[in-house]
């Protein structure tokens, strides 16, 4: 029976080691790790395997004859570690024993410098994995970001003052817990112009955060800011949405978007991901850049152009919703379904020219779950003494999702 302990050693400086760990290494055969790691042990008369690939690691265990492993990682070894997928990797052979050792962590540390509380606290990681900065900072008070060499304190700090978010307080740990530890505070449109090591973390603090207890699931129409452009109702809204079939870490397309009325509702779902509203008209784009402000969803990139050229540069999407197609609607679901053949379509027509038109399409690309309803609205409006209803256009609502088939 071999025995791997995944060993955290802390923030970094070796005061910061507790007793349990240095235990433990002293315990084990062969230490493992990065050469950052593995450095202030090699007195110890231990062999020594220098690797930080989770893979390599596995399968020189698997392989080895020695008894007692140490892995040595920094921080904690549950907080974006190597741990997880040691586990995964290890946790299925019978004779391997595994065991964690815990340590503190940056964000433990960081919190601790600031005299702030890290239990409600979001963290996020850029180490070796994309991260919506945007998203978990818009609906976050307070956003914990591990950083790296690509996407470093400024470089966050310069994509949160592009987005219009470059006047909230940022807090920047260098080097922590070393002798040449350096923080720094600032607006974020400062630090943009700043450069740290490698080592850095950073905590954004927003106090106009959209808090999710806000109740923003069905906005009243009236609450947009209006202009020209047609605006989809809120009923027909909250059916659209629904048939989008939403993740909160999804890439969304509103193709026409108008106000922006439907992108800014879907856009408060996306708690980690991004909504494009393409919109061709300069006033109606304007308008969905206002409402943007005024509802602080700044994960809506608004993209100027009529589709499908306009959607050819961007991610791919998870979901499409079509409010007006500009007499491309073949087009555009051939290039949503080239981009992710799997993509969650739904479109909405008002005339029975477009009604066929949409149906023929979801015939053509061979659509999985198309239903199509009818959705026909009345209001009530005082006049007098009594309460009349007054009917709005009924609107048609096209859903299906792709088929997973290479277009």
């Amino acid at each position: 029976m071999k025995k791997v302990y995944i060993i955290s050693l802390g923030i970094g400086n070796s005061d910061y080691i507790h007793r349990k760990a240095l235990d433990t290494i002293k315990e084990c055969d062969c230490l493992i790790g990065a050469k950052r790691m593995i450095k202030d042990f090699q007195n110890l008369n231990k062999q020594i395997y220098e690797n930080s690939n989770a893979e390599k690691i596995c399968n020189y265990i698997i392989q080895d004859k020695h008894k007692t492993y140490g892995i040595l990682v920094s921080g904690d070894c549950g907080f974006y570690s190597l741990s997880k997928k040691i586990t995964r990797t290890l946790g299925v052979h019978k004779d391997i024993l595994l065991e964690n050792i815990t340590g503190i962590s940056s964000l433990q540390y960081f919190s601790s410098k600031l005299n702030i509380a890290w239990d409600s606290i979001k963290y996020v990681s850029a180490h070796g994995r994309s991260v919506n900065i945007i998203s978990n900072v818009i609906f976050n008070k307070k956003t914990f970001i591990l950083t790296s060499d690509d996407f470093g304190p400024d470089k966050i700090c310069e994509i949160l003052t592009s987005k219009g978010l470059g006047s909230l307080r940022v807090s920047v740990g260098e080097n922590l817990s070393y002798e040449n530890e350096r923080i720094v505070e600032d607006e974020a449109s400062i630090i943009a112009d700043m450069k740290f090591s490698s080592l850095a973390s950073m905590i954004v603090h927003n106090d106009d955060f959209i808090s999710l207890d806000e109740g923003y699931s069905s906005i009243k129409d009236e609450e947009f800011i209006r202009g020209k452009a047609p605006m989809t109702k809120r009923e027909v809204r909250s059916i659209s949405i629904g048939k989008l079939k939403l993740r909160e870490d999804y890439t969304v397309y509103d193709i026409g978007a108008g106000t922006g009325s439907l992108s800014i509702e879907a856009a408060l779902k996306l708690h980690k991901g991004t909504l494009y509203a393409i919109e061709k008209d300069e006033e109606s784009a304007a308008l969905i850049e206002r409402n943007i402000e005024r509802f602080k969803t700044r994960n809506i990139e608004v993209i100027k152009g009529i589709a499908p050229e306009a959607i050819r540069g961007l991610p791919n999407p998870d979901a499409c919703f079509i409010g007006g197609s500009s007499g491309n609607m073949d087009e555009i679901l051939n290039d949503v379904l080239t981009k992710n053949p799997c993509a969650n379509i739904v479109i909405n027509t008002i005339t029975l020219q477009s009604l066929n038109e949409a149906v023929k399409c979801m015939e053509k690309y061979k659509l999985d779950d198309v239903e199509i309803i009818s959705v026909s609205v009345a209001k009530s409006k005082k006049t007098g003494n009594y309460d009349l209803m007054t009917g709005q256009n009924p609107i048609y609502i096209i859903s299906g999702k792709g088929n997973g088939a290479l277009l």
